[in-house]
């Protein structure tokens, strides 16, 4: 028996859950073993009388002079062959389990055996300790590895069976059937299995879905699929839970090995996201970018026409919607939105990549119809009409109002609104008399032609009213609607004054 020094400090500034701890040591058995057999290699058994741990898997072992040296490991230089690396996970996990968890560690390989133990040392007077092997060699050969954890409980053994499941290999019951799988990635359907409660969730991300990485659980998946990127590295030694745009990462990497099918079953699977477009160009957290790299793939990989056709026939009833980028673009989505509510009710919206499938664009399918404003300047009849709704409301809401642009008129009654109000925000916000915020300036009003008949003066006069509204805000905005419910007020209070005002109207026909 002789006693070999680390020359790690039991002061070392690291600190690693049980859960991290028991991963590092299963890590060792998993990287022997290999993901075809450590499933049915690989095994656990708990002695409550004894309070142990045993870990065991017949193998050919290794030399202990791996678990020696810092940064040394047998994997280095093997990327996407093994879940560990860095060549440091038994002696920190015997370090945090010595010292933070008050577990005793035993390992036993081929014809050597050791307990890891704290040594006394003293540097300049001072007492310390340090990690160390106690190390008997020259034993009889041993067909098997085994590693003892004593002063274990049952539920520490329960977290080392929930530790194993976060391994990716065959016969995990976790994973469901076999979707797609190469080399260096794969992905199947999730099995019913429930994942176990300190399962690795990542954060800013949800669902009972499962990303491996490195052949380790890190992250949670938001429909029920297990990827797995075995190639893929993050350069965190601990491996803590990821991020959203980690995750992003992983599987953009993903796409280009996989093929047109596999690509529409995730396409598929993220079906809520279909119309998700980021919030800026800074913004990270969305699934755009996936699925536009997922239509791509499958619209121009060889072999794949068949798999696009299949997923078009599936879902004949999509529609692209664009993400405007100026007034006019917001303003034309504004009028084929509700064109849409009218006329393709059961149509679903989806973001600009569907386009490479051959789905038509929103836009598109409202101007074919005539849904948009054809709009012209009034003729000297109807400008008459229009100035008086500007004279009638500047009476009735004295300075309630922001501005009074110039007003056109909408010349097809194919359009789906009766008004319409171009609105440019303004930096510097002012109060009306009632203290609401006026947030837009107006640059002009449409309305309808049809309005502007002889019965119709009510009709006419609370379209003005709502489009001269909008300088609080838009159709769905909290403003737009105090304002507007305010103006109503102030219409009814003032309903003698209207019907003076509805007399002049008919008296111009």
């Amino acid at each position: 028996m002789k006693t070999i020094s680390l020359n790690i400090m039991m002061t070392y500034p690291v600190r690693w859950r049980k859960q991290q701890v028991l991963r590092d040591i299963a890590q060792n058995f998993y990287d022997d073993a290999g993901l075809s057999e450590f499933g049915e290699k690989f095994k656990t058994d708990f002695n409550p009388v004894e309070r142990e741990i045993t870990l065991s898997m017949p193998s050919e072992g290794f030399s202990y002079e791996w678990l020696m040296h810092m940064g040394a490991s047998t994997k280095q230089g093997e990327t996407g062959k093994f879940a560990g690396f860095f060549g440091e996970g038994f002696k920190v996990a015997s370090l945090c389990a010595l010292r933070d968890h008050g577990w005793t560690i035993r390992m036993r390989s081929r014809d050597w055996s050791l307990e890891v133990v704290a040594l006394d040392m003293d540097i300049d007077g001072k007492p310390l300790q340090q990690l160390a092997y106690q190390l008997a060699d020259g034993l009889e050969p041993s067909l098997e590895t085994t590693l003892i954890i004593g002063n274990a409980s049952e539920e520490d053994a329960k977290l080392l069976d929930d530790v194993v499941l976060g391994f990716y290999y065959i016969g995990n019951p976790l994973l469901g059937k076999c979707i797609f799988k190469n080399e260096y990635v794969a992905i199947y359907e999730r099995s019913n299995i429930p994942k176990p409660t300190h399962f690795p969730s990542g954060l800013k991300v949800s669902g009972d879905g499962i990303v491996f990485i490195g052949f380790q659980a890190r992250a949670a998946f938001p429909c029920p699929l297990v990827v797995c990127n075995h190639r893929f590295k993050t350069p965190e030694r601990e491996r803590y839970d990821i991020y959203f745009g980690t995750i992003l990462d992983v599987m953009m990497d993903m796409v280009d090995s996989m093929d047109g099918a596999a690509c529409s079953y995730i396409l598929e699977a993220l079906e809520k996201h279909w119309y998700d477009y980021p919030d800026s160009q800074s913004d990270v957290d969305c699934w755009y970018s996936l699925i536009r790299k997922l239509i791509r793939r499958i619209a121009y990989y060889e072999r794949t026409s068949e798999v696009m056709d299949d997923f078009i026939s599936r879902h004949p009833d999509l529609v692209v919607c664009e993400q405007p980028t100026n007034i006019h673009m917001r303003n034309q989505k504004t009028q084929a939105l509700t064109w849409r509510k009218l006329h393709l009710p059961e149509s679903r919206l989806v973001q600009d990549s569907f386009s490479m499938f051959g789905y038509e664009t929103l836009v598109k399918l409202c101007e074919e119809a005539g849904g948009y404003n054809v709009t012209r300047h009034a003729d000297p009849e109807e400008s008459e009409l229009l100035n008086l709704l500007r004279r009638a409301t500047r009476a009735i809401f004295d300075d309630f109002m922001g501005n009074y642009p110039p007003c056109l008129i909408i010349e097809n009654d194919s359009a789906v609104v009766g008004g319409m109000a171009y609105m440019l925000k303004i930096r510097k916000k002012q109060c009306n008399s009632h203290g609401y915020k006026i947030r837009y300036v107006l640059g002009q009003i449409e309305i309808k032609k049809s309005l502007l008949a002889k019965e119709k003066f009510a009709g006419a006069f609370a379209t003005y009213v709502h489009e001269l509204c909008h300088c609080f805000g838009g159709d769905a905005s909290a403003a737009f609607s105090l304002a507007l419910t305010t103006a109503m007020a102030i219409v009814a209070a003032n309903s003698e004054s209207i019907q003076n005002y509805n007399r002049e109207w008919q008296e111009c026909f």
